[in-house]
């Protein structure tokens, strides 16, 4: 039997989803304990379901997920327009740990992922897709060099790099926060005074709903979204050089925010941070719960084989090496959390296991506000240019 799902019907079974899984983190202990996402764990549970009775020739259900990419790109908005310049002054600490562990991702990603695949008697370009194109870049950028690698001789690196990112954006769902709560609780961490008092001030801050007040703030957010169209079709001219279309939005969030500080523009924080966790919530229930698991059912034994190797690799480094980076400090732990979410998955799941934590750790402002933002800028320029840059070095 075939069912189809229209846009509506797509967005409102997600927003159930939604609070489906809210309700199950709620009642079972380890879920809530251990910081994984609601969303993720009520698009799973669906998207296991339909993957089994489609296997069994049951039911196969076709979605419209259109709005996913659209609150997607608001989310993304909200994400940059937290990026402020006082911000990053206050969190310049953390820049350089943060870029040094993402490129060092990417390149670990990367030749693992290579090397296994000469192991195991498959395409190099595989490898890569696999590896730091499936984790680190996640959907979107499997999708854009799949084609191109096809070309050079990588059969199937569309469909085996969109499966391994599938998988991947599960795994870095459900390992990013219970590897932030091991370290907490291995180092006994706590939450810095001054950002448990910071987030107090915002909530006692809050003010009674206004429409009038809220309207400004959604058509702001999607209104600066807009504003990142161009400067995403700025970064895709760049050659061989594959961007995502949300990093656009990133920016002109970002953007939008050093120009109207500055200015003394006043704008509601607490009013923005609810749309970008109303975004989230949707979009990644949207997202898990249309997955198709019957692609990775099918995956070769190969690709599993280097994707657990590679995931071996990237909690390892995270472990033992990132969370150094970030000062071994309360924040670091959650910013390990991020990273690997935005090493396995995307921003949006940095973001989600961030989130996840801190709701049940308390509240790391650097982690919450720097984090993402920085981290998905250097891992949008520096993977891409390590997948453009490493076929001509192979020769193909």
């Amino acid at each position: 039997m075939n069912i189809s799902f229209d846009l509506l019907a797509t967005t409102g079974i997600g927003c159930v989803i939604v609070f489906f899984g809210k309700a199950i983190v709620k009642r079972v202990k380890p879920l809530k304990d251990w910081g994984i996402p609601a969303p993720v764990v009520g698009g799973l549970i669906v998207a296991i379901i339909l993957c089994i009775l489609k296997l069994n020739d049951v039911l196969h259900v076709t979605w419209n997920s259109t709005l996913s990419s659209f609150f997607m790109n608001i989310f993304f908005t909200c994400v940059g327009f937290g990026f402020s310049k006082n911000l990053f002054i206050k969190g310049k600490k953390f820049a350089v740990g943060i870029t040094l562990s993402v490129v060092l991702l990417v390149l670990i990603q990367g030749f693992v992922g290579m090397g296994l695949a000469d192991l195991l008697g498959i395409h190099p370009l595989l490898g890569i897709q696999i590896g730091t194109g499936a984790l680190a870049g996640g959907v979107g950028t499997t999708s854009a060099f799949g084609p191109v690698y096809e070309t050079m001789g990588a059969l199937g690196a569309t469909e085996i790099g969109v499966a391994s990112a599938t998988l991947g954006m599960i795994l870095g769902s459900i390992i990013g926060g219970p590897l932030a709560v091991l370290l907490i609780k291995r180092h006994n961490l706590k939450p810095d005074p001054a950002d448990e008092q910071l987030k107090k001030d915002l909530d006692e801050a809050a003010v009674p709903l206004n429409t009038d007040s809220l309207l400004k703030t959604i058509c702001m957010m999607i209104f600066i979204g807009a504003c990142g169209i161009p400067i995403y079709m700025l970064l895709s001219k760049i050659p061989m050089i594959e961007m995502p279309y949300f990093i656009g939005c990133l920016f002109a969030g970002a953007i939008a925010r050093n120009i109207l500080e500055p200015l003394h523009v006043n704008f509601n924080q607490p009013e923005i941070e609810t749309v970008e966790h109303i975004s989230l919530d949707i979009f990644l229930a949207i997202t898990v719960m249309t997955m198709d698991l019957t692609k990775i059912a099918g995956a070769a034994t190969a690709m599993l084989i280097i994707l657990a190797v590679v995931t071996i690799c990237t909690v390892l480094f995270a472990y033992f090496i990132a969370f150094r980076m970030y000062h071994s400090d309360y924040n670091g732990a959650c910013m390990v959390a991020g990273f690997i979410g935005m090493g396995m998955g995307s921003g949006s799941n940095a973001v989600a296991d961030e989130r996840a934590v801190m709701d049940q750790y308390g509240y790391a402002h650097l982690a919450w506000v720097l984090y993402p933002a920085f981290s998905v800028l250097v891992v949008d320029i520096a993977n891409p240019l390590f997948m453009s840059l490493m076929p001509g070095i192979l020769g193909f």
